[in-house]
């Protein structure tokens, strides 16, 4: 046949392009049916959960931005006002100073966590000084005491003195960025959904099995982590005992909370929502990795009311400022406790019974 000639019956030629096209549409169907359709659901899903989990610590932790930083100020040459206005632009930075009578006032600020740092005049009126200081406390943020200890120089010349700092409580040698702490939250608060997930894929137990178990893990992970960190590794020194209860109620928590979300949504999806609340909320608005004041809104009031916050400030109060504790993060830690206990056990009775989950 010449290259001239027209195709004769049963010559192969091009498909159509409809031809194509729904062969491609019918491909896609059969992709995304069967068993493909939870793949995909799940790779979805799992795409969409990194791209917050980017966002929420970039925009937590990325670029840090002061605001509102409480120091305080003991001097009768120095107003308030004056101080603040020249801290702003000198670090372009908001703070909130709050005058003292003398600098011993000043310090107890420091240790109950107030503030983060105090101006000390030589003309005090206390006769606690006779050249100006700056005290900061790397051990209640370590990024604003830098901020504030960077600045000290540039501060001192606004305000026509050389400024001497001296930094209250400092962090361990072995810690020089004060992130032990939070890592501690942190493995506490993942390794405790992790351990509830195992326990109840691998292990068929009665609500009071699970429990049970629920506490031995707690216990347990909280112990190792405690020793690892402290006298094992030497990062940090602490009370073993507090930091142990601190870092076992971490992990009940978090597995309480999975737990819940296991018998009201199912196992399938229970991971998810625990991801949420832990990992996109909880752990960036600690105050652990970055300052709560240096901490976006949302995720500085967040961070106040949620378990890793909790635990974070109260690991802190243990570590470094043992005579100076608060109440706070214990009562977070309590209520988050009895509401996610109580909540596991009541719907696991009502949608299972107390027996094993067949």
């Amino acid at each position: 046949m010449s290259d001239h000639d027209e195709p004769v019956a049963g010559d192969s030629a091009p498909a159509a392009p409809s031809t194509s096209f729904g062969r491609g549409v019918a491909t896609a169907r059969r992709a995304v049916s069967g068993p493909n359709k939870p793949a995909l659901v799940v790779s979805l899903l799992v795409s969409l959960f990194a791209a917050l989990f980017v966002a929420s610590y970039s925009l937590a932790m990325g670029n840090p931005q002061p605001h509102d930083v409480p120091i305080g100020l003991v001097s009768q040459s120095v107003t308030a006002d004056q101080l603040d206005a020249n801290l702003e632009n000198v670090s372009g930075t908001s703070f909130v100073v709050q005058e003292f009578a003398t600098s011993a006032d000043a310090k107890e600020a420091i240790e109950q966590q107030q503030i983060y740092g105090a101006v000390v005049t030589a003309d005090a009126g206390d006769g606690s000084t006779t050249s100006p200081e700056l005290y900061i406390s790397t051990a209640s943020g370590a990024s604003v005491a830098r901020l504030i200890e960077a600045d000290a120089a540039s501060i001192g010349a606004k305000l026509g003195i050389t400024l001497t700092v001296t930094d209250l409580n400092p962090l361990a040698a072995s810690d020089p960025g004060g992130l032990v702490l939070f890592y501690l939250a942190l493995a506490c608060t993942i390794i405790g959904f992790v351990g509830a997930i195992q326990t109840r894929v691998n292990a068929g137990l009665t609500l009071a099995g699970e429990l049970i178990w629920d506490v031995a893990r707690a216990a347990l992970v909280g112990l190792v982590v405690t020793l690892t960190a402290g006298p094992i590794l030497g990062f940090e020194s602490f009370p073993i005992l507090p930091v142990w209860a601190v870092l076992s109620v971490t992990v009940f928590i978090a597995g309480a909370v999975y737990s819940f979300f296991r018998v009201v949504i199912g196992g399938r999806w229970a991971l998810l929502p625990t991801w949420v609340l832990f990992i996109l909320v909880s752990n960036p608005s600690s105050g652990g990795a970055v300052a709560p004041q240096l901490l976006p809104p949302f995720y500085e009031f967040m961070g106040r009311w949620m378990p890793t916050g909790a635990t974070v400030r109260a690991l802190r109060d243990l570590t470094y400022f043992p005579n100076a504790g608060h109440p706070e993060p214990y009562l977070v830690l309590g209520v988050w406790l009895l509401v996610a206990t109580a909540a596991f056990v009541i719907a696991r009775r009502i949608k299972y019974g107390a027996g094993r989950i067949g």
